[in-house]
């Protein structure tokens, strides 16, 4: 029998999402990283780590490797109390991360600022990327090894999931 369609996913979640909105689907999972990924140990903590956290990437830094910091929000907000990216960089790189190489990333950057921002990144002239979930798909630094979720409660599994994919891409073993 020829397929009507086929449907493809990274991550299992849209996969069950898809056979219960289509019934009728044969699933085929692979179940094996892509050559040369290695598992991704991935830890919550709250923000009594945050100094051992950041001592812990200044390690990886100091290495030669990359890490990311993700934020959910772009600017800070009254409703909430969650530090936004922008708030997030100009606290790190006047404080815990002063004489490192950082670089902001957001949705609201135009094409041209969010293009120059990752070509640093994987240039490796940016040490450590402060971004929201606009590095969620189609990022691959290989040397990006750490990163940092902040206010993961905010985010949907699939998305946690697809930030994490961020790194774990290269030869380095990889935690988030």
């Amino acid at each position: 029998v020829n397929p009507h369609k086929l449907v493809m996913s990274a991550t299992p979640i849209p996969q069950t999402l898809a056979y219960i909105l289509y019934g009728d689907l044969d699933i085929s999972i692979i179940d094996e990283y892509p050559k040369g990924r290695q598992k991704i140990d991935t830890y919550s903590v709250d923000s009594s780590y945050r100094e051992r956290i950041y001592k812990y990437i200044k390690k990886f830094l100091d290495e030669g490797r990359q890490a990311y910091i993700v934020c959910p929000l772009v600017d800070s907000n009254d409703e909430y109390d969650i530090t936004s990216a922008t708030e997030y960089y100009d606290t790190l790189k006047s404080g815990a991360f002063a004489g490192y190489s950082l670089g902001l990333l957001h949705g609201k950057m135009n094409a041209k600022e969010k293009e120059d921002v990752m070509s640093r990144f994987s240039s490796g002239e940016i040490q450590l990327l402060i971004a929201t979930t606009v590095i969620e798909v189609g990022i691959d630094v290989p040397n990006a090894v750490v990163m940092l979720i902040e206010n993961a409660e905010r985010f949907g599994l699939s998305q946690l999931h697809q930030l994490r994919g961020r790194i774990g891409r290269g030869a380095h073993k990889s935690d988030c």
